[in-house]
C-alpha cells in the first residue's frame, strides 16, 4: 500500500454497545474477532466507510468498536455514526501493549440541542 495513503489515515473508536445489543454480545467470547470483521463488512460495505480493519477491544470498564486506518475522506460517515447511535467518537492511539488513548472528539453524544 502506498505510505501516503496510509499517513492519511488514522484510528479511531466507538462503544460497542452503541452498534450492538450488549445482552447478545459477551465480550470476552472467542468470536469477538469474527464480530469485528462482520461489523467492518457492515461499515465498509453499507455506510461506504474506508478503514483497514476493526477489532474490538476492552479498555477499562468499556468495550470499544476500534476503527483502525480511517481515510480521512470516510470522517464525515464516521461522525454521522457516531451522531445516529447517539455516542462519543475518540481519536484512538495506541501507547504500548497494554494502554490506548482516547481523545473525545467535538461530537455530542446526545444528538445536539432538542427542544
Amino acid at each position: 500500500m502506498d505510505p501516503e495513503v496510509v499517513s492519511d489515515r488514522e484510528n479511531y473508536a466507538l462503544s460497542l454497545f452503541a452498534l450492538v445489543d450488549r445482552d447478545k454480545v459477551d465480550a470476552s467470547s472467542q468470536q469477538m474477532p469474527e464480530l469485528a470483521e462482520q461489523l467492518q463488512a457492515y461499515l465498509s460495505g453499507n455506510m461506504g466507510i474506508d478503514l483497514l480493519d476493526c477489532r474490538i477491544e476492552v479498555l477499562g470498564d468499556e468495550t470499544y468498536l476500534v476503527l483502525n486506518g480511517v481515510a480521512g475522506a470516510s470522517l464525515p460517515a464516521v461522525f454521522a455514526l457516531s451522531d445516529v447511535q447517539k455516542t462519543q467518537l475518540f481519536r484512538y492511539r495506541r501507547e504500548d501493549s497494554d494502554s490506548a488513548t482516547l481523545t473525545p472528539l467535538a461530537v455530542d453524544p446526545s444528538g445536539g440541542n432538542e427542544s
